[in-house]
């Protein structure tokens, strides 16, 4: 598929930015309510749990100072009477208030523990929907990944970055396990050994590596990549380095790149084209996706109720786009894209500005904002 605006100019990411517009109003139609709701319980609890801890501190402040004036009162005193009267205060004065607040701190505890539970089921729900739009990637977001294999399994993270938000998901891949042949084909290291049937020589020989398993990767998204492989017992393994151009491959404590007689038995374009296969993998090949947490300057946004604020981040690049489609467009109330599928057919996708602005309004003002940010106003 090639998408681009009306008038053929390439769109700057090759997406189906219509579908991507309708995916970001869906998602902030669901997402900016449970934020909302978020907000409300909190705000409840806040005030309950004020209230309470006033309670608290005013009952423990009364029953100390009737302690203390009752003590004072009878500190001279000697009749028996007096001071049965005194310890009688004492004692009811003590256990009446050591169980009210008791009581109260119990109270106090459940509406915390209450308000954690909404608060937790709430911002389940919040990932999970925005779970989708974060999946599809979030223009001109930096990805990094960091792939692991776990109890047998290969698994990862995926940690994007962009505009000050950075978010993490969870991956799972197309393969629980993978080799060296599956992610790129055959491939041999050279080592060296000792060969000879009197006098024992240091040879050089070809270790078929093919089988090994990969058991680590990390990417920066961009060029830096460094993956470790292993042997089903995990008794051998290599590692490769590879960054601007350059690779250093490492076949247990021997690096072979900087050994000038191994270096010269190493076919540097097979490891090249290995590391260029596991770039794809890590990014092409995840078989599922979940968004775990997003951060916003450093603070949880979820826990922070600050996800209105990513929407906000992400409205600014789709902005730029609608402002752009509708410079190139023949019709200005309308944002429109051309779809080019490989059989040269060419169809047009596009949405009102109104009917945007239209979904967006039905959240209030926040959605509002989002359809001012997005130029649709």
């Amino acid at each position: 598929m090639r998408y681009t605006f009306q008038d053929s100019t390439a769109l700057p990411l090759q997406r189906d930015f219509i579908q991507d517009l309708n995916d970001f109003i869906g998602t902030a139609k669901k997402v900016i309510p449970l934020e909302n709701s978020a907000i409300e319980l909190s705000e409840d609890e806040s005030e309950e749990v004020t209230s309470l801890e006033a309670r608290i501190l005013g009952l423990d402040k009364f029953s100390k100072d009737v302690q203390a004036y009752v003590d004072e009162l009878s500190r001279d005193a000697r009749d028996k009477e007096i001071l049965e009267c005194r310890n009688a205060i004492m004692d009811a004065c003590i256990m009446t208030s050591t169980r009210e607040l008791k009581n109260l701190n119990q109270k106090l505890e459940f509406i915390r523990n209450d308000s954690e539970s909404g608060l937790y089921d709430i911002e389940k729900e919040i990932l999970a929907t925005l779970n989708p739009l974060f999946r599809s990637g979030i223009y001109g977001a930096t990805n990094r990944y960091h792939v692991l294999m776990k109890e047998g399994l290969l698994r990862g993270t995926m940690t994007a970055i962009f505009s000050g938000m950075e978010y993490t998901s969870d991956l799972t891949y197309a393969h629980d396990t993978l080799t060296v042949k599956e992610a790129y084909g055959d491939l041999s290291l050279p080592a060296w050994t000792k060969s000879g049937l009197i006098h024992k020589e240091n040879r050089v020989k070809m270790v078929d590596v093919s089988d090994y398993l990969v058991s680590s990767v990390n990417y920066d998204g961009i060029d830096h990549i460094n993956a470790t492989f292993e042997t089903k017992k995990k008794d051998q393994q290599f590692q490769v380095s590879c960054s601007d151009g350059n690779c250093q491959v490492m076949f247990g404590d021997t690096d072979i790149t900087s050994d000038e007689t191994l270096v010269r038995s190493l076919k540097m374009g097979n490891i090249e084209g290995l590391m260029s296969e596991l770039r794809k993998y890590v990014e092409l090949f995840i078989r599922s996706q979940t968004l775990t947490q997003i951060m916003l300057d450093g603070r949880d946004a979820v826990r922070n109720n600050e996800v209105f604020d990513c929407l906000k981040l992400i409205a600014q690049q789709y902005g730029e786009i609608i402002r752009e489609s509708t410079e190139r467009g023949y019709v200005k109330n309308e944002i429109t894209i051309k779809v080019e599928s490989s059989d040269g057919t060419r169809t047009e996708k596009y949405i009102t500005k109104q009917e945007a602005f239209d979904r967006l309004s039905e959240i209030g003002s926040e959605g509002l904002e989002l359809a001012s940010i997005l130029g649709l106003d």
